[in-house]
């Protein structure tokens, strides 16, 4: 994002929100593991606007 810091995503698992304001969507993930998530607006990835999922299988799941 850097490298181009005008360019626009516009995605279904994607969340715009403007300051101060929250939002979510809903994602349903297929396999256990750790996943990481970032804000791709310029500079925010470097500010700490990243973290990390944790999924589990489900009870009773064998995947």
């Amino acid at each position: 994002m850097a490298r181009f810091p005008g360019i626009q995503h516009d995605e279904p698992y994607m969340a715009h929100v403007a300051p101060g304001n929250t939002g979510e969507f809903v994602w349903r993930f297929n396999r256990a593991g750790s996943f990481e998530f970032a804000c791709l607006i310029a500079g925010h990835y470097e500010a700490g606007m990243r973290g990390t999922i944790t999924v589990t299988p489900k009870q009773g799941d064998a995947r």
